[in-house]
């Protein structure tokens, strides 16, 4: 199964039961997020998805995050593959920033395994200041990976594919990534920095955002303005509405504006003019 050019959508575990509705169409696939990503996968499996599945344990998240140094689990490694995740995913710590020896231990240990994904969350400043490291350490392990950046300022995008971003995963793939992770809400979409103010929420009813492909952003519903959407969910209904409706739909409408727009980037004969373009 080919993660090449795909867009997945990045759930929670708890999501399980929506996310063949929001991963449905071609070109998509699933990442579930949390200790149990590898359970999810089985449940999708066993319910008949034949897309790509990954399951991302998120250790590097959170007030109790781990380091890069702390030892990836075989345990986690080999649930993943039983389950039947399209490639396993290491449950790596965070990189922070300068840490030349968290970026080494990852690599060092994923390198072990073959198919394995060598999951890179890194500060900020490793897709910035010190990308040339960054590019030229991956190279030299010749492995694949898939990078989580941090909440920082802007960077130029990266041939590599990302995990946890929002409109940043596009800018990936026109930039060359193999594929890219778009969250359905906002604690999926960032890493934030330590310690932080938690945005949007886990709980089902908590804050919802809506993509709006003319502004290429993600709104909080609440405000929306008086534009129309075309996407199978909206029917050209106004996007304000959906400040009263359910989180399923909010995130069904985002699934479908941004399969569309993703399947404007593949049939671009110049993806990385093309996204410059769009963006200008």
């Amino acid at each position: 199964m080919d993660l090449r050019d795909r867009l997945l959508v990045q759930v929670s575990v708890r999501d399980v039961y929506d996310a063949v509705t929001l991963a449905g169409h071609p070109g998509s696939g699933l990442v579930f997020t949390g200790q149990a990503g590898h359970d999810a996968v089985r449940m999708a499996r066993r319910s008949g998805y034949d897309g790509p599945l990954l399951a991302d344990r998120r250790r590097y998240a959170g007030s109790a995050r781990l380091r890069g140094t702390a030892r990836l689990s075989a345990d986690w490694i080999a649930d993943q593959v039983e389950a039947g995740a399209t490639a396993p995913l290491t449950d790596s710590g965070y990189i922070g920033k300068g840490d030349h020896e968290s970026l080494h231990a990852v690599l060092e240990q994923a390198i072990q395994w073959d198919g394995v994904i060598a999951v890179l969350p890194v500060h900020t400043r490793w897709v910035a200041e010190d990308r040339p490291v960054l590019l030229r350490t991956v190279a030299d392990y010749g492995m694949q990976v898939a990078l989580v950046v941090e909440d920082g300022p802007p960077y130029r995008p990266l041939p590599l594919p990302l995990l946890s971003a929002g409109v940043p995963a596009l800018a990936a793939l026109a930039h060359g990534a193999e594929w890219a992770a778009i969250g359905v809400r906002e604690v999926l979409r960032h890493l934030y920095p330590e310690p932080h103010e938690i945005r949007g929420g886990w709980r089902r009813g908590g804050a919802r955002s809506a993509f709006v492909p003319e502004r290429l952003e993600f709104v909080p519903v609440e405000r929306l303005g008086d534009g129309t959407c075309g996407c199978s969910t909206c029917h050209g209904r106004p996007l304000r509405r959906l400040a009263s409706a359910d989180e399923i739909e909010v995130n069904t409408h985002n699934a479908k504006v941004l399969h569309r727009l993703h399947n404007r980037l593949l049939r671009s004969t110049h993806r990385e003019r093309w996204w410059q373009e769009l963006t200008a």
